[in-house]
């Protein structure tokens, strides 16, 4: 006892006497500064922190990387310069103790050259990562999934605060973005399609109740909600295209936190610091789950993830390996009252679970100074369960439901994207999926009376399997900027499944006009189409009412094509000072193709994406069924306000 209370007055001597010192803690800015159509370097781009006072800045190297030591702990404002390129700002950039900074920044190039430039505080929202995207766009940050009330630091959690998405319960993050189901969405990472990025998946969903990914991995990403850029395909909602940022080079770091969400532990350093080489990965387990295991208590929701980069820089371009993966389950006993007789007493334990998860494998190779090949591989699986297990009259143990369902994808993919000149950039790729289904689906049974008491029949499963799936995608976009104030965006996207031969011919096109310093008018057309989830292809339609014959039946559903829809949108910007912004969007979606029964009902496949009330195993299915979006958005945002900044002059 008398030494620990020496501990404690010698710790609080020390805060005392040594508190100055630590008054002023501080932190290191690092980043990179690409051009953002060829992602090649800029050297000697001026990075400028804006405070009161003296400016602080440094100029990046030939590898367009720069460092700012020493910068106290704080929210602060950098602006980034180069001759020949817009300016560009990145308002209230955090600096806090716990690891350094990292910024990349993509920097647009004057089409015609000026003689000054006005450099004011505002930031434009619609400047995306991908440099295609001309209307219904928008990116954010890491920061952002955490400042939404109620985001949990999920992606989708923080986009339902956005105009025209609206969240489907609170429970899941499930959105409706503009009307359109939430099957509709588009999940990418790092550019390549990823399966559903949520723990305790459902068949046929797009969301769940706890993110997979882990917002301290991502880095600057896109969101968009019509008339996608062409690269794009399988999807008539929206996009969140994810973006990783890579490990620090330079420093190893650790982090670790407790909290609702669970335990989070996560490391990035270098691998090779004279090559640039560097790790990063973080593993969660759910507090919950812990708890279940410590104290029994039924019920509880267990899950584990894990999320991580490697990257690898090469000559003249680099290799990295990336991907997530989720493990997530809930088990519990109740009483099974409606099949329950006096003679016949049915306990029942259910477990539900998910496992989710993607590998890939990224290598970008610079051919010149202005092109870029991109080339992609990638192995994914989801897989959902559900068991229930029946405890009969306190003596008889059997299974009576048990359904799986397991997809898996080998992705190949290959990309050429090139900046011509100034004025026109062009894009092109191909790729080749194979999708492998394994479907167990044992959920019939009966419960008979019988003379002596009650019987329960099960009957045969139905075993669903195919391996030759495959998905091909192409896709063309040019971009042309008539000046600085007037941009082109136009496409075509091809998209064949050749199980049924059912394709789609998709153009795009989108034009943003620049007509003073702080408006802009956007206009956008988009033609989507989307394949269905694979098991309503093979849901089987019995030809006889036996149902121990499993044999005897047809697949009503084969031949289902794409849904489609036409987008169509007109845009408004206004930005009204340094830290107010005004937008509105008007647009119109009409949905085709869409499957309904054959006969007249309610049921359509538009509604799909809510979860448990996914139907799967409905049968004759035609593509007739339609639908329309309609409507206006109207958006008043306020950035957080920092210093009160004034405007520069720079010589470009």
């Amino acid at each position: 006892m008398i030494i620990m209370r020496s501990i404690i007055c010698i710790g609080f001597i020390i805060l005392i006497f040594f508190q100055p010192a630590y008054s002023q803690p501080s932190q290191t800015i690092r980043g990179k500064v690409l051009d953002q159509e060829s992602r090649m370097p800029l050297f000697g781009a001026n990075v400028i922190i804006l405070e009161v006072g003296p400016l602080t800045g440094v100029i990046t190297d030939e590898a367009g990387v720069f460092m700012i030591e020493e910068v106290p702990v704080g929210r602060y404002n950098i602006m980034v310069s180069h001759l020949g390129y817009k300016s560009f700002i990145m308002r209230d950039v955090l600096v806090g103790t716990g690891k350094e900074v990292f910024i990349e920044v993509g920097m647009k190039e004057y089409v015609l050259e000026m003689e000054g430039v006005s450099v004011s505080a505002n930031i434009s929202k619609d400047q995306t990562i991908n440099p295609m995207a001309g209307i219904s766009a928008r990116s954010f940050t890491v920061e952002e999934t955490e400042k939404y009330a109620g985001s949990w630091g999920d992606p989708a959690r923080m986009a339902s605060n956005y105009a025209g998405v609206f969240p489907n319960g609170d429970i899941y993050n499930y959105l409706v973005i503009r009307g359109n189901s939430p099957y509709g969405l588009i999940w990418r990472m790092e550019g390549i399609p990823i399966p559903n990025p949520n723990h305790f998946d459902v068949p046929g969903s797009k969301g769940g109740p706890i993110s997979i990914i882990n917002n301290k991995q991502l880095t600057q990403s896109d969101f968009i909600t019509s008339a996608f850029p062409a690269e794009y395909n399988n999807g008539v909602s929206g996009i969140f295209d994810l973006r990783l940022r890579e490990g620090n080079n330079q420093k190893h770091e650790f982090v670790g936190e407790l909290g609702l969400m669970g335990i989070d532990f996560g490391a990035e350093g270098p691998i090779s610091k004279k090559s640039g080489a560097s790790y990063m990965f973080n593993v969660r387990f759910s507090l919950l789950g812990l708890v279940d295991e410590l104290l029994w208590v039924g019920a509880l929701p267990h899950y584990q993830d894990i999320n991580f980069k490697v990257n690898f820089p090469i000559k003249k371009g680099k290799v990295s390996v990336f991907g997530f993966g989720g493990n997530s389950w809930i088990k519990g006993i109740q009483d099974d009252s409606l099949h329950s007789t006096p003679m016949y007493k049915r306990q029942i334990t259910q477990e539900s679970g998910a496992r989710s998860g993607v590998v890939g494998l990224k290598h970008i190779h610079f051919l010149s100074d202005r092109t870029r090949l991109v080339s992609d591989i990638a192995v994914s699986r989801s897989s959902t369960y559900l068991r229930y297990d029946s405890l009969v009259n306190d003596e008889i143990s059997r299974e009576v439901i048990s359904n799986t369902y397991q997809e898996d994808k080998i992705l190949i993919s290959s990309k050429i994207r090139s900046k011509l000149n100034a004025k026109n950039s062009l894009n092109t790729g191909l790729s080749l999926e194979n999708n492998f289904v394994d479907y167990y689906l044992d959920n019939e049974i009966e419960l008979f009376s019988v003379p002596g008491g009650d019987s329960l029949v099960e009957y045969p499963p139905n075993i669903l399997k195919n391996d030759k799936l495959f998905v091909f995608n192409g896709f063309i976009e040019w971009k042309h900027r008539f000046n600085n104030s007037l941009e082109l965006y136009t496409g075509l996207n091809y998209t064949h499944f050749f199980m049924n031969n059912s394709s789609a011919l998709e153009p795009r096109a989108s034009l943003r006009w620049y007509f003073s310093d702080n408006q802009t008018i956007s206009l956008g057309y988009g033609s989507h189409s989307q394949l269905h989830p694979f098991f309503y292809y093979f849901i089987r339609t019995p030809n006889t009412d036996d149902k121990w014959d499993r044999e005897n039946y047809t697949e009503t559903n084969l031949d289902l094509g794409l849904t489609r829809s036409h987008h169509f949108s007109l845009g408004y910007d206004l930005a009204i000072s340094r830290d107010l912004r005004f937008k509105a969007e008007a647009y119109q979606q009409i949905l085709y193709n869409v499957p309904v029964e054959r006969r007249s009902s309610t049921y359509s496949l538009i509604n799909l994406g809510a979860g448990s009330n996914n139907n799967v195993s409905q049968d004759s299915l035609v593509n007739e069924g339609t639908g329309k979006n309609l409507g206006i958005e109207f958006t008043f945002e306020k950035f957080l306000k920092g210093l009160l900044l004034p405007d520069y002059n720079l010589s470009a």
